[in-house]
């Protein structure tokens, strides 16, 4: 028999005995046996934010580390604003950026993986200075499993407007527009802005008007920039806000003090999303460094 404890309900977060079989204050059923399952994947955490820029630190020390491991020679770039040097291509392209070829080969992975991978310090350095902006006020709003959720979501749709986007205007309008590999987290930042637009909207008031107004000041003032800037993919930045927008009219249909329950779960389904793509790169990488 187990021993009888006090834990946090992974439902509602207040404090229950392990041995009941449904909690008082928010219904779910068998709260100590899922909250045991979270605990083994440490999912009932309190903030994602710092293992969201874990990951991007740690792709893009290895984008610069891996031309160490491969005896042909990788050339090097120059960043966004040509200023320092970049990760070769063919890193970024090893560690899965966001290629429409990839895609249509059924490497759908990538989607995931373009997300974290950045083209120089600058690039990493905004889009992760705007992730520890945004992240904690977007986890404030809808909480960190569904921020976790946003964030991910958000990415794989302005990763997917960016790469079809010039295939269907030179398919059926006659462009020809470039069709240029995707990288960098900035679509997925754009869709934590617009998950708090919707969020503002919903809510009303002056909180509400507040956060519409900021929210929908800064991503109006990076849109106008990116079409100022070269190398910026603003259909990326666009498709990730419609995004954002779209996942946080959904989620924040919720009652004031919802069940947490489906968010950690839908939650955990994004992330073994994420695992799943970077042990697809990881299989491809290893693969392709073998025949290099």
């Amino acid at each position: 028999m187990s021993e009888r404890k006090a834990i946090i309900c992974p439902g509602c977060n207040k404090l229950i005995s392990n041995y009941l079989d449904t909690c008082p204050h928010c219904g779910m059923k068998q709260p100590g046996r899922k909250q045991r399952v979270l605990s083994i994947f440490k999912f009932n955490t309190r903030s994602f934010v710092k293992p969201i820029i874990t990951v991007n630190v740690i792709l893009f020390v290895l984008s610069y580390a891996l031309p160490l491991f491969i005896r042909t020679p990788l050339p090097a770039g120059r960043d966004l604003f040509g200023l320092l040097p970049s990760p070769s291509y063919v890193s970024l392209n090893l560690l899965g950026w966001a290629d429409i070829r990839l895609i249509l080969t059924g490497n759908w992975w990538v989607l995931v993986t373009a997300m974290f991978l950045h083209g120089g310090v600058l690039h990493i350095l905004f889009n992760m200075m705007w992730v520890r902006d945004l992240g904690p006020q977007t986890e404030y709003l809808f909480g960190p499993h569904k921020m976790l959720i946003i964030f991910v979501l958000s990415g794989i749709a302005g990763n997917m407007v960016a790469i079809f986007t010039p295939l269907v205007a030179n398919t059926f309008l006659g462009t020809r527009l470039p069709m240029i590999p995707v990288i960098g987290a900035s679509g997925a930042v754009f869709g934590l802005m617009g998950a708090i637009i919707a969020f503002g909207r919903r809510r009303g008031g002056i909180f509400g008007r507040q956060l519409v107004r900021q929210m929908g000041m800064w991503a109006a003032i990076l849109i106008v920039m990116g079409f100022l800037m070269s190398g910026v993919s603003n259909a990326a930045h666009i498709g990730g806000f419609i995004g954002g927008f779209i996942i946080g009219q959904i989620l924040s249909l919720g009652k004031p003090n919802p069940n947490r329950s489906a968010a950690i779960w839908g939650a955990l389904f994004t992330a073994g999303i994420c695992v799943i793509s970077f042990l697809m790169m990881a299989i491809r990488l290893v693969d392709l460094i073998g025949r290099l």
